[in-house]
């Protein structure tokens, strides 16, 4: 490795990371799917529990087969 790889963060980017964990919310695994994979903004009434994409990554979620960038 080099040296710059070996080094701790910069200040900038320590200061971001800072911001970003106090300003950004986790997003519940459950609802993840549906936040960055769905092209909706808004499920209509009634959707969201029959939603085919939601279920299967719940199905996935429950049985383990999801990989862990997945479920963080």
């Amino acid at each position: 490795m080099n040296e710059a790889s070996e080094k701790k963060p910069g200040f900038l980017r320590r200061i971001g990371s800072s911001l970003s964990r106090r300003w950004v919310a986790r997003v519940p695994d459950e609802v993840s799917c549906c936040e960055f994979d769905c092209r909706k903004t808004e499920c209509a009434q009634g959707d969201w529990e029959t939603c085919p994409m939601r279920l299967d990554y719940a199905r996935r979620l429950r049985d383990g087969h999801c990989s862990e960038r997945e479920q963080s």
